[in-house]
C-alpha cells in the first residue's frame, strides 16, 4: 500500500527502465519511429500470423504490496510464444546492446506474468524488430522456464518494491510532518493570511487563483506554506513552482528552507531544475559515454547516486553537483530522474507549459495532481508567446544548404526556392517587418520534404557527422516551425523581416498564448498565478488562458503612502517626438532630487538609445557631484548583472541608468539604504510596429480593448515592477519620479496602485 492508502500499480516498462536500465547516455540524435508509425507497425507484424493469435494480451502480477501490469504485444498460442514488438529505422546490427537487452528484460517480464497467470512451466519469447522502412522483420527466439523467469522478475521487482518502501515511508512522515508545521514567523499578517487561505481553498477545491499580492507581502511563502498544507488533506501530491527569472527560483529555495529551518532529517524532498547549458561539467565535450566521463555508464552509476540524492532533503544546483563529482554521473540527467521522486520542483515555467515539456509529461504518464505556483505571472504573457513561436533564418538554411550531404541538400534546395517566391510577393529592400496574409504553404511542404529527407538520411546513416552541424540547428527549427503550424490560427501571425538581405527571418509568431497555456494548465489539479502586477485581472485572466470560474483576490498593501513620495511631471512629455527637449529636463530633475535627497537611485528609460543620450548630458550636469553613474549596457552576462546590483549594497551615491522591462526592473531586492529613490523617464509602452499594430487589431477584434491590450496594460505593468524596486520593508522610505505627463491621465492613473500618493 502506498502513504495515500491505495493500490500501487506500475507499468513493466517503468519496472524495467528502473531496475534494468544499463550503459551509458547518448544525447545524439536517432531518429525513431512516431507513436502512430508505431501502432502501424505493430499491426503489420500481427497481420501476418495465423488465425488465433492474440493480441495485446493484458498481463499482471503482484509482488509485495505492487501490481506490476502491462500488455504483450503478442502471444502465439500454437507454439507457447511471448512476442516483445519493437519498431526501428535503419540497420538492425547497429540498435545498442543495453537497448537490446531492455527490450529483453520486458520481455522476460511478461513472460513470467504469462506463466504465472496460466500455470505453464516454460514459454517460449520472441524479441521482433520491424524496420519500417524495408518492413522487414528480424527475430531473436529464446526458451525460458517459469523458475527461471520468476528469478529474473522477481530480482527486478524487489529493487522496484525495496525503493518504493522507502518512498512509502518517508510520505507517511511527510504526511505527519506536514500536519505539525508551523507558519514559521509566528503568526501571518493580514495580507499573508488572505492569500493563504485562498490557495489553500484552491487546493481544496481544484480551482485556480489570481492573486495580486503587491511587492512586501511576502508572497512566496504565502504560496508555498498553504499549498504544503494541503498535501495530507487534498488531491495534491507535488507543488511545482514555476518562475522566468532566476533570482525567483533563488526566493522559492530560500523560502523553503525558511519553512523545513534546514532540518537535515524533515521528510520533504525539494529539486531545483536548471537548464543543461547551465549544469553541464564538461561543456566542451558531446553528451555521450565515448565523449564525456559524465555520461559513461550513466545508468549503471544512476542507482548509487539516486540512493544518495533522496537522502538530502534540498537537491538544488550546487549539491547535484556535488553528487555529480562524487558519483562521476552526469547533473542534468541526475536532476531528470529524480524529478519523479520529490516533493516539490523549483524550476523555469518552460518545464511546464513549453512544446513537450518534462513536468507535464511526468504528470501525465505518472498521473500526479499537482499544484502549480507560478511566481510574476505577468511574465508568462510573454514568455508564452516565445515557447509558441518559431523563426527560421534563411542564412541558417543556405549555411545547412553549402554542406548537407547530396541525399539532403535537394530539399533544401527546394526549401530556398520556395523562399525566394515567397519574397516576390514582398516588398524588397526593406528592414521593416511584414506581415504575410496566410501560411506559405508551398515553402511548408518543402520544410516536411526536408525533415523527412534528414530523418531517411540518419536512419540510414546513424553515426554521420552531420549531427554536428548547422544542418541538424536548422532540422530541430523545422520541425518546431511545423509542430505549431498544427496549432496555427487568429492566435499566430507570420511575417518576414530584412527582405532583400539574404537574411531574412521568416517567424511563425503567437500572439495570444491563451489556448496553448490553457491546454497545458488543465492538467494541474489546482494553481496560483501571483505577481505584483496582474491588474485589470481580466487582462490577465484572458491572456494567461485561465478558467471562468478563477478566483482574483487583490492582496492590500502593507505599506502606506508616508514611505513613498510620487512625484508627477506636469509638462514633460517623453514621447519619440519629444525626446530630444526632455533629455535637459529629466536630468535637471534627477540632479536636484539627488542633491535634495542624496542616496543610491535608479533611472529607467525606454530604450538603450534614450539611456545613451541622457547619460551624455547627465555627466555635464552631474560633474561637480560625487554621483557615480552605472549604465546597464545592451549584452551583460548574468556576472555583470550580479555586480551591478552589488554594487547598491556596497557604496552610497549610486544612479543606475537601465532600460524599463530589462533585467534591474524587476526581481531586484534592494532593502534600506541600498536604494532611495527610482526615476522613470517613460510609460513603457511596446514599440509601435507593424505586430503591435496588427496585435492591437487582433485584440480589438477579440477583446474589444485593442490599444490597451496592446500596449498601455503591458506597459504599465513594466512601471509597477520597477517603481517596486524603492519599498521592500515597512521601514523602508524613498521617492518615486513619473517623468511624463501622461501618468496623469484618468485611464493610465487608475491602474496605478491604491496605495501610492501623488504629491
Amino acid at each position: 500500500m502506498s502513504a495515500g492508502g491505495k493500490p500501487k500499480s506500475v507499468a513493466v516498462k517503468t519496472l524495467v527502465e528502473f531496475a534494468a536500465k544499463t550503459g551509458s547516455l547518448d544525447r545524439r540524435f536517432t531518429p525513431a519511429p512516431s507513436g502512430q508509425e508505431g501502432i502501424e507497425g505493430h499491426r503489420r507484424v500481427t497481420s501476418n500470423r495465423a488465425i488465433g493469435y492474440q493480441t495485446e494480451v493484458s498481463l499482471s502480477i503482484i509482488y509485495g504490496d505492487i501490481t506490476f501490469r502491462g500488455r504483450a504485444d503478442g502471444f502465439e498460442p500454437s507454439n507457447n510464444c511471448i512476442e516483445e514488438i519493437k519498431t526501428f529505422y535503419g540497420d538492425a546490427i547497429k540498435i545498442p546492446e543495453n537497448h537490446q537487452q531492455l527490450h529483453w528484460a520486458q520481455a522476460k517480464c511478461y513472460g513470467w506474468m504469462y506463466c504465472a497467470q496460466y500455470g505453464c512451466d516454460e514459454i517460449n519469447l520472441a524479441l521482433i524488430y520491424f524496420n519500417l522502412g524495408d518492413e522487414q522483420e528480424y527475430r531473436q527466439d529464446e526458451t525460458w522456464s517459469a523458475v527461471a523467469l520468476q528469478e529474473f522478475f522477481e530480482q527486478l521487482a524487489e529493487k522496484y518494491c525495496a525503493w518504493q518502501a522507502q518512498i512509502n515511508q518517508r510520505l507517511l512522515q511527510l504526511d505527519s510532518w506536514v500536519e505539525q508545521l508551523q507558519f514559521p514567523h509566528g503568526e501571518m499578517h493580514g495580507g499573508q493570511r488572505i492569500m493563504a487561505e485562498a490557495v489553500y481553498k484552491a487546493a481544496a477545491t481544484g480551482r485556480v487563483v489570481l492573486a495580486e499580492a503587491p511587492t512586501g507581502t511576502g508572497k512566496t511563502l504565502a504560496a508555498l506554506f498553504p499549498a504544503l498544507k494541503a498535501i495530507p488533506r487534498t488531491p495534491v501530491d507535488k507543488i511545482f513552482y514555476l518562475t522566468a527569472k532566476t533570482t525567483g527560483k533563488q526566493l522559492a529555495l530560500e523560502n523553503i528552507a525558511l519553512i523545513s529551518s534546514n532540518d537535515t532529517e524533515i521528510p520533504l524532498r525539494t529539486l531545483e531544475l536548471t537548464a543543461q547549458e547551465k549544469s553541464c561539467l564538461e561543456p566542451d565535450k558531446k553528451c555521450r559515454g565515448d565523449s564525456c566521463p559524465y555520461a559513461l555508464d550513466f545508468y549503471s552509476k544512476l542507482e548509487k547516486a539516486r540512493v544518495a540524492a533522496y537522502k538530502l532533503p534540498l537537491l538544488d544546483k550546487q549539491q547535484l553537483t556535488t553528487l555529480a563529482y562524487q558519483f562521476e554521473i552526469c547533473p542534468f540527467y541526475l536532476s531528470m530522474e529524480m524529478s519523479r521522486w520529490v516533493d516539490i520542483i523549483v524550476a523555469d515555467v518552460n518545464y511546464y507549459f513549453d512544446g513537450t515539456p518534462l513536468l507535464l509529461g511526468l504528470t501525465n504518464e505518472f498521473n500526479w495532481h499537482p499544484y502549480l505556483l507560478i511566481d510574476e505571472s505577468h511574465n508568462l504573457i510573454d514568455r508564452g508567446r516565445a515557447m509558441y513561436t518559431a523563426e527560421l533564418h534563411r542564412d541558417d538554411l543556405l549555411s545547412a544548404k553549402k554542406i548537407a550531404p547530396i541525399a539532403i541538400k535537394k530539399t533544401l534546395e527546394k526549401a530556398n526556392k520556395a523562399w525566394l517566391t515567397l519574397l516576390k510577393n514582398l516588398t524588397q529592400d526593406t528592414s521593416e517587418l511584414q506581415l504575410l496574409p496566410v501560411l506559405p504553404e508551398k515553402f511548408g511542404q518543402a520544410l516536411v520534404e526536408f525533415t523527412n529527407s534528414y530523418i531517411e538520411f540518419l536512419q540510414s546513416n546513424p553515426e554521420h557527422p552531420v549531427q554536428e552541424t548547422i544542418v541538424q540547428d536548422f532540422f530541430f527549427t523545422a520541425l518546431n516551425y511545423q509542430r505549431l503550424v498544427e496549432f496555427f490560427d487568429e492566435d499566430f501571425c507570420i511575417d518576414m523581416q530584412n527582405t532583400g538581405s539574404k537574411k531574412e527571418i521568416l517567424t511563425l509568431r503567437n500572439l495570444i498564448p491563451a489556448t496553448q497555456l490553457a491546454a497545458r494548465g488543465m492538467f494541474a489539479h489546482s494553481a496560483c498565478y501571483f505577481s505584483a502586477t496582474l491588474h485589470p485581472a481580466y487582462y490577465y485572466q484572458t491572456l494567461l488562458g485561465l478558467p471562468e470560474n478563477t478566483v482574483y483576490i487583490n492582496v492590500p498593501s502593507p505599506f502606506h503612502a508616508g514611505q513613498l513620495h510620487v512625484h508627477i511631471t506636469n509638462q514633460l512629455s517623453t514621447r519619440y517626438k519629444d525626446r530630444k527637449t526632455a533629455i535637459e529636463p529629466i536630468c535637471n530633475i534627477i540632479n536636484e532630487q539627488i542633491k535634495r535627497e542624496p542616496g543610491n537611485a535608479l533611472a529607467f528609460f525606454s530604450s538603450y538609445d534614450f539611456l545613451q543620450q541622457v547619460e551624455m548630458q547627465l555627466r555635464k550636469t552631474l560633474i561637480d557631484t560625487d554621483v557615480e553613474l552605472l549604465i546597464q549596457s545592451r549584452r551583460m552576462s548574468e556576472e555583470d548583472r550580479q555586480e551591478f546590483i552589488s554594487k547598491f549594497n556596497q557604496h552610497k551615491n549610486l544612479l543606475g541608468l537601465a532600460v524599463l522591462g530589462g533585467a534591474f526592473s524587476e526581481g531586484v531586492d534592494l532593502s534600506g539604504d541600498a536604494l532611495k529613490g527610482v526615476f522613470i523617464a517613460t510609460l513603457g509602452l511596446p514599440q509601435v510596429n507593424p505586430i503591435n499594430e496588427h496585435l492591437k487589431l487582433v485584440m480589438q477584434k477579440k477583446f474589444g480593448q485593442g490599444y490597451d491590450f496592446t500596449y498601455t496594460y503591458p506597459g504599465i505593468q513594466k512601471v509597477i515592477q520597477a517603481a517596486g524596486r524603492v519599498i521592500r520593508t515597512k521601514t523602508d522610505n524613498g521617492y518615486l519620479w513619473l517623468l511624463d505627463q501622461r501618468f496623469q491621465q484618468k485611464s493610465v492613473s487608475a491602474l496605478l496602485p491604491d496605495w501610492w500618493h501623488i504629491e
